[in-house]
């Protein structure tokens, strides 16, 4: 394949890469329940590592094992259904009508913003303007992440809500353009390079890695979670109804220095 695609555009490069992403999911046997591609995972490793053996080793990897204490799925989890009913209370108490993806359709009609809710956070849905908020309650923030949001061409806006580091971040597609479609053609070339060697091989160690939080860690954690909630929740709000381009948006925020 000829890896020279500098003129190329956005939606070339993204079909480029679902069609390579679909060779490597036959190829490794992942798909999904509905029998389609595992993208975002193929996506994620193929941005992450470098060396095509210890990719197609990470792709033939069944199972991994997740050692993730609970506590921090429940923070994620109540993180995100505050963030929904604080949403609702507010878009509500300005007259809009809110539907939630998840319930029955509302029935006196349409609604005026539709929140839907994901395994990362929210996609918030008002007139034409369309919204994803990633909601990360742990320290870390992977780039190949955020960016693959943005290969679905419904997503224009990102909002990352760094509950811990009481931080608030708001990406737009068109700003990021260049980054993302440099960042599709780092994977193109990765997967091409993988498909194109049956059998790769390396010798870089395959470490596993097992760690357990301790009682003080998970006790410091939900002290530090549950007071950035608290702290930050008001103003996250505020920003999507900005980003949504809702006007007068009647919410005291705090700002802490």
């Amino acid at each position: 394949m000829d890896l020279n695609f500098e003129n190329l555009n956005f939606e070339k490069l993204r079909s480029l890469l679902e069609n390579i992403c679909s060779q490597i999911a036959n190829r490794f046997s992942l798909h999904n329940s509905n029998g389609k591609p595992r993208k975002a995972t193929i996506i994620d490793v193929l941005a992450n590592l470098t060396c095509v053996a210890c990719i197609a080793r990470k792709l033939s990897r069944k199972a991994t094992f997740e050692n993730i204490d609970a506590l921090y799925k429940e923070c994620h989890r109540l993180s995100v259904n505050m963030l929904v009913e604080e949403l609702y209370g507010v878009l509500s108490g300005m007259g809009y009508r809110v539907s939630i993806s998840s319930e029955v359709k509302m029935d006196y009609g349409k609604a005026d913003v539709l929140i839907t809710l994901t395994n990362y956070g929210i996609n918030l849905q008002y007139g034409t303007n369309e919204l994803t908020v990633e909601v990360k309650t742990g320290l870390s923030l992977a780039l190949s992440q955020l960016l693959r949001y943005f290969l679905n061409g419904r997503c224009r806006t990102l909002v990352v809500w760094r509950v811990r580091r009481r931080q608030v971040l708001v990406f737009d597609r068109e700003e990021v353009k260049p980054l993302l479609e440099q960042f599709l053609r780092m994977c193109i070339r990765r997967g091409t390079r993988l498909l194109a060697d049956p059998q790769p091989s390396c010798e870089h160690a395959n470490p596993q890695k097992y760690w357990s939080p301790t009682q003080e860690e998970l006790q410091e954690m939900f002290s530090d979670f549950s007071e950035a909630l608290i702290g930050t929740l008001s103003h996250v709000t505020k920003r999507i109804l900005e980003k949504l381009g809702i006007e007068k948006v009647a919410l005291k925020v705090e700002v802490k220095p």
